[in-house]
């Protein structure tokens, strides 16, 4: 009850500062490129690897330099490393976790010159488990983790816009941290930088 009131909160302060965006200047687009994904873990030693995320955003810059921005992400998660079969032996496993995953991203943007523009970002994270599962190449097997069907985390990184007559080419580096567990059958918690380039568009006055 308390994360479905939570949820509906964020929803309604969401709404409000979207609300009028077409007074402010808003602008959308979509990105791709690559998580580094990993799981952190006091259990288990668990190695990085590289996965999807991309998506789409938009956003409305309130000034100049501030604005917020809400991210709808694909995101493939997981990580490779030891993992306790139904044997009771232990296997290395590759650990596959899909997210739909919507942060909110308060940016600060550093103007540079009329062609290009650096900015930095921080928020919350909203993600809702699409799959979850080990697989054991050892023995053939695919393992469901039971993952938790919500994650609530954090990301924070910057980016790099380089301007055009339309629309901008746009650079994008974060760390997310997982603030939930992923599952409660294993203790771990998904993070990892990302790198992603796409296009943007505006849409309010200019």
């Amino acid at each position: 009850m308390k994360r479905l009131a939570f949820m509906a909160l964020s929803a309604v302060s969401l709404a409000g500062l979207f609300t009028d965006a077409d007074a402010r200047k808003s602008y959308f687009g979509v990105k791709g490129g690559v998580n580094v994904a990993d799981i952190t873990s006091e259990d288990a030693d668990l190695d990085s690897r590289n996965r999807f995320i991309g998506g789409a955003f938009y956003g409305i810059d309130f000034t100049d330099d501030f604005g917020v921005r809400l991210d709808g992400l694909y995101v493939q998660k997981g990580a490779v490393g030891p993992f306790v079969a139904e044997d009771g032996d232990t296997h290395e496993a590759i650990f596959s976790l899909d997210y739909l995953e919507f942060p909110v991203l308060f940016m600060v943007g550093f103007p540079t010159s009329e062609k290009f523009a650096v900015n930095l970002f921080a928020g919350p994270t909203f993600g809702f488990n699409m799959t979850g599962e080990a697989e054991i190449p050892e023995h053939g097997e695919t393992v469901d983790l039971n993952a938790e069907s919500f994650e609530f985390g954090a990301a924070f990184g910057g980016g790099v816009e380089y301007v055009r007559s339309s629309m901008s080419l746009i650079g994008d580096f974060r760390f997310a941290l997982g603030a939930t567990s992923i599952s409660d059958d294993f203790d771990g918690k998904n993070s990892g930088p990302a790198f992603m380039v796409g296009v943007k568009f505006p849409l309010g006055a200019r």
